[in-house]
């Protein structure tokens, strides 16, 4: 485990979406880093899906012999390719987050803990379609070879919350890119902002650090 120095004081915020995968922001300072794009993510990953149910419904139609061995062999394959691509990408994804984090001394890195959460689209889609905790495990494999702490932190509104006057109101983030406090009172009253970026500052500054859903004030608001 490395020295490094580091600074308490400091955290990383990581927001996880659809148009930008992985967005990183600091809880003091406009230093911030979008990693990915949504391209990168489900393009290439539903081009691999497609293909596989397409594979898999030929395969059902051939009784056997050597066609249907071929298209199973051909299944098999794309299936260890997009579980490949997918491991390639979190791991471009978990060392450009710890990297983010050790340039800026940050002492700690904060995930909203989405385990359970599948009502909101956001969640949907990086449950569905992503491996969320391969990612995670990668994010606190390599932030522990830094010395950099992982907490998980309750999502309840770290979307819909702005950072910079803390006004909490539906509709603030009509667009999945877009955020606009209307407070009246906020210096970036009706201004567009960056919403992964807004959405990861408020990750960076809560305190909400949880260890299940149960602890989730998301979750027990959510709860049918």
């Amino acid at each position: 485990m490395k020295k490094n120095d580091l600074d308490d004081n400091i955290s990383v915020g990581v927001d996880l979406g659809i148009t930008i995968p992985a967005y990183c922001a600091l809880s003091d300072g406009k230093r911030r880093l979008a990693i990915g794009s949504e391209d990168d993510l489900l393009r290439v990953r539903m081009q691999m899906q497609n293909r596989r149910r397409s594979l898999q419904k030929r395969a059902k139609m051939v009784a056997g012999g050597k066609g249907r061995n071929k298209k199973l062999k051909t299944l098999d394959t794309l299936t260890k390719k997009e579980k490949n691509y997918v491991t390639t990408y979190n791991h471009m994804i978990s060392h450009n987050a710890v990297k983010f984090a050790k340039d800026n001394k940050a002492a700690t890195i904060k995930l909203e803990f989405l385990e359970g959460y599948g009502k909101e689209e956001k969640n949907k889609f990086i449950l569905r379609n992503w491996s969320y905790f391969q990612l995670q495990t990668m994010i606190e494999y390599k932030a522990k070879m830094e010395n950099i702490r992982v907490v998980y932190i309750d999502p309840y509104h770290t979307s819909q919350t702005c950072a910079e006057c803390n006004n909490y109101e539906e509709g603030q983030r009509e667009r999945q890119e877009q955020f606009i406090c209307k407070n009246e009172e906020c210096r970036n009253y009706n201004e567009k902002v960056n919403a992964d970026f807004n959405a990861g500052v408020n990750i960076s500054r809560s305190d909400k650090v949880v260890t299940s859903k149960e602890e989730c004030e998301y979750y027990s608001k959510n709860k049918e």
